[in-house]
């Protein structure tokens, strides 16, 4: 066998089992039981989630709901190579996964896998601002919402949905029909047309001179490159390195190259057993959401982005900043700052704070969010 094939075998032998996993170092709880966050535990359909003063557990009961990768705002809970089902270019058309039956079991032809989904609620909100914004409608085909365990998430995606077409002026781009009443002929047709419009594109961007692979035009969708799309060869040159060195040039090719940030910090490589470990997921979830705002600047008011701010009668007694989970704040050089990057809106640093001292204020132009920011300066130098 081919050694690259079996490299490639060994290290992603568990990433497409859809297991959910954790990464116990971003849970607010697990820093520390002053931490008002209760979303997971609270809102599990199936009370699978148990956290206790050291650990998080996922029970045997687990459906795989996903609902939990949509609720942390730490993205605590993951699942590796989980791929994205969102198209950019022309209406997207979503399947509730409890039709998935019906249609194998009626006369209708089968609806391709990819287009299955737990529910509307897997949408990310950058994705559907994106596609309402652009004119390109989003159709879900549903089941029996009224009855169904999920629709607490499903209900709050829809009042989202609308709240965006509300801002975005948009209306009838966003359609919820019943499995029932869903007509396949204009499915397939649609289909169709994506497929030819993908095809002419692809076509006449070949006879301009920019012919690129189907792996380029996929990586390129959304201009945004991960980690997880960079190419393998890269990585198998140094296979036989340590570690620690992959794990270092994994961290390093995870940049933020042309937005209006700071370079991603040192401690999100693992490399020392009181290091943080490496958030992919949060990573390439806040690239993405910063990427799509240099380019959309005027819809920053869609995102609730709520950052720190540090008033005077702080002590610099090292909670906030020791205790924040993605490193998004930082004493050094007699000062606390902030890396909007990191900051996901948790809270902690709030709810910890036993002067009252820092509060959280909602970001209202891009320049909040752009580059380290200096929050107070320890002038007593205590």
């Amino acid at each position: 066998m081919n050694i690259l094939n079996l490299l490639d075998k060994l290290l992603n032998a568990n990433e497409n089992d859809g297991r959910i996993l954790i990464n116990p170092d971003f849970c607010v709880r697990l820093k520390t039981p002053m931490s008002g966050c209760y979303e997971c535990i609270e809102r599990c359909p199936d009370l699978s989630i148990k956290i206790s003063d050291t650990e998080i557990n996922i029970l045997e009961n687990c459906s795989n709901c996903n609902a939990c990768l949509h609720m942390c705002p730490n993205s605590v809970f993951y699942v590796k190579d989980k791929k994205d089902k969102t198209d950019k270019n022309l209406e997207n058309f979503y399947f509730c996964g409890k039709t998935e039956e019906y249609f194998k079991n009626s006369k209708i032809p089968a609806v391709g896998d990819n287009r299955f989904i737990q529910c509307i609620y897997e949408l990310e909100d950058v994705d559907l601002i994106y596609s309402l914004k652009n004119g390109f409608g989003i159709t879900f085909v549903s089941s029996d919402c009224k009855s169904c365990r999920l629709k607490y998430f499903h209900n709050k995606k829809i009042k989202r949905i609308n709240e965006i077409s509300k801002f975005l002026n948009k209306e009838n781009v966003f359609k919820e029909i019943n499995a029932e009443d869903f007509n396949f002929k204009e499915f397939a047709e649609e289909n169709s047309k994506k497929k030819k419009d993908a095809y002419n594109f692809k076509t006449a961007d070949d006879k301009a001179g920019n012919k690129k692979t189907d792996k380029e035009y996929i990586e390129s969708e959304d201009g945004v490159k991960t980690a997880e799309t960079l190419d393998r060869r890269e990585f198998f040159k140094n296979s036989f390195k340590s570690l620690k060195d992959n794990a270092k040039k994994l961290a390093e090719n995870v940049s933020v190259e042309d937005l209006p940030l700071s370079q991603l910090y040192s401690q999100y490589i693992n490399t020392g057993k009181n290091e943080k470990s490496v958030n992919y997921s949060l990573l390439k979830r806040q690239k993405k959401i910063y990427k799509f705002l240099k380019e959309n600047k005027e819809l920053l008011p869609l995102f609730n982005i709520r950052l720190p701010k540090i008033n005077e009668n702080c002590v610099f007694c090292s909670n906030c900043w020791e205790m924040c989970p993605t490193g998004a704040l930082i004493f050094k050089e007699n000062k606390i700052s902030l890396e909007p990057f990191f900051c996901t809106s948790c809270g902690l640093c709030k709810d910890i704070c036993s002067f009252g001292a820092l509060r959280m204020y909602k970001a209202s132009g891009i320049k909040d969010i752009s580059g380290e920011k200096t929050l107070i300066i320890n002038k007593n130098n205590f």
